[in-house]
């Protein structure tokens, strides 16, 4: 009968479902058994710690854990490449190893299989078509975004709306970034009555910025009403773009910076 060696025992170890801990513990095990052809007392206690935690009784015992049928069903629903598929992927390997589940992770597993539960996979569906076939939550989306986007909150929720036209985020996000104050604040800007209209005499009040006092000397008109998202939740934060007298180019400015100019 061959002699079984710690060479052979670590690469049966090895076949087994370790955690990545305990896997790159092992690949380090190996390398300083091939190099020095023995190990340490205190390696070799480890090696037999492992063999123990990964014995094919335990695993053969983990294997009849009825949770491993939950988790596998589980897996089906979840969308790869998601924090949930992680969070189930890491579960199932441990409950494949022997494990027992915290409370905290029960928890975790109950909220995640109600987001995938057929209910909340058909009301995502439903809110998917809602939100594709109407043009002005898209738009609501879009401008909240590219607020966001500049101040630095939702950054990852912004970018995902600028940048994919496709993208539909889920009700949740969709509330949390439209629905808060400063939020609304921003849509009432952007869709709110202008107080000047197109074609409309406009001059600039005293609270208007320097920079804009360089190019806007006395009166201009209103060449575009909602030039731009708005930028600030201010009061008067609908953005005009207005064509200065005498000036080469236009000037892009706040609803609270502009007054009525009467012209003879």
């Amino acid at each position: 009968m061959a002699r079984i060696t710690y060479s052979n025992r670590l690469e049966a170890l090895a076949k087994k479902p370790l955690s990545d801990y305990d896997r790159g513990f092992v690949e380090s095990l190996t390398r300083y058994y091939s190099k020095k052809r023995s190990l340490s007392a205190g390696r070799a206690a480890a090696v037999r710690r492992l063999e123990e935690r990964y014995s094919d009784e335990r695993l053969a015992r983990a294997a009849e854990n009825p949770m491993n049928e939950r988790l596998s069903a589980l897996e089906l629903r979840v969308s790869k490449g998601t924090w949930d598929a992680g969070f189930v992927e890491s579960l199932a390997l441990q409950v494949a190893r022997g494990r027992m589940l915290s409370d905290n992770q029960i928890k975790v597993l109950e909220k995640i299989e109600h987001r995938h539960s057929d209910e909340a996979i058909m009301e995502r569906a439903k809110w998917e078509s809602e939100y594709s076939g109407d043009s002005r939550m898209q738009e609501m989306a879009k401008i909240c975004a590219t607020y966001y986007s500049a101040v630095g909150y939702y950054g990852a929720l912004s970018q995902d709306i600028l940048s994919d036209d496709g993208f539909v985020p889920s009700r949740e996000q969709f509330t949390k970034i439209t629905g808060n104050k400063y939020a609304q604040k921003i849509l009432a800007a952007w869709y709110d009555s202008p107080k000047f209209e197109l074609g409309e005499y406009v001059s600039l009040r005293a609270t208007a910025p320097g920079s804009a006092r360089r190019t806007f000397k006395k009166a201009g008109v209103v060449v575009k009403v909602n030039a731009a998202y708005p930028q600030t939740p201010a009061l008067g934060a609908k953005i005009y773009q207005i064509l200065p007298f005498g000036a080469a180019s236009t000037l892009i400015i706040e609803e609270r910076y502009l007054k009525s100019a009467r012209i003879k």
